[in-house]
């Protein structure tokens, strides 16, 4: 319950707009205008949005709620169009930008059932730019996921699923000659493999074979 010294939040709708099937441009009538995506609306029902209707408190916020959740949305558009993104990635880079968690989760919500975020096709789609510089075994590029948020479920299946395509052995032959070249050898190559990803019984294997 608010206090008798504390203001009541209070939208008073001046012009609504239509701008696509399921959005709105709402202009407040102290001014500023901002868009709403209707769906994104979990206490006002989207048929009250109209010239002249006034929202106060929960129904008001949930109005401004909904517009932020817009604007989350159309900036994660815009870096979706870019390059693929996980949801974890987007949710981080939107609270740097001030937006609050429950915007976020709607409009991210709302990309991820429409599959415009999906993090399986992001996981496949970073191993594979990652493959054509890197040379990393199994287990580094599962820590390399896993740290970008993907869920374990989402990372194993993309991992065994880029493993099957590419070699691993060939992969940690193409890793000991990198670093071959790059002047390591005894411990520091063996350190260097490890961190790369590669099984202590495959670097062994591997360099077993080295003439």
């Amino acid at each position: 319950m608010r206090s008798a010294v504390e203001k009541s939040l209070e939208l008073c709708i001046h012009s609504v707009r239509q701008v696509g099937t399921d959005c709105v441009e709402i202009t407040s009538r102290e001014g500023p205008a901002f868009f709403v995506r209707l769906s994104y609306l979990r206490v006002v029902a989207p048929d009250a949005v109209c010239e002249g209707a006034a929202f106060a408190d929960e129904q008001a916020d949930d109005i401004i709620r909904a517009g932020q959740a817009f604007a989350v949305e159309q900036k994660c558009a815009s870096l979706l169009a870019r390059c693929e993104q996980c949801r974890a990635g987007l949710e981080r880079k939107m609270l740097q930008k001030g937006f609050g968690k429950e915007a976020i989760a709607c409009a991210l919500d709302y990309l991820e059932g429409r599959r415009y975020v999906d993090d399986a096709r992001f996981a496949a789609a970073w191993l594979r730019s990652h493959a054509v510089s890197k040379c990393q075994g199994r287990a580094r590029l599962t820590s390399e996921l896993l740290s970008r948020g993907i869920g374990r479920a989402v990372t194993a299946a993309a991992v065994d699923a880029f493993f099957a395509e590419y070699d691993e052995t060939d992969l940690c032959r193409k890793a000991i000659a990198k670093a071959t070249r790059a002047g390591r050898g005894g411990d520091k190559l063996l350190r260097y493999l490890l961190d790369s990803g590669f099984s202590y019984k495959m670097i062994r294997a591997q360099l077993a074979r080295e003439p």
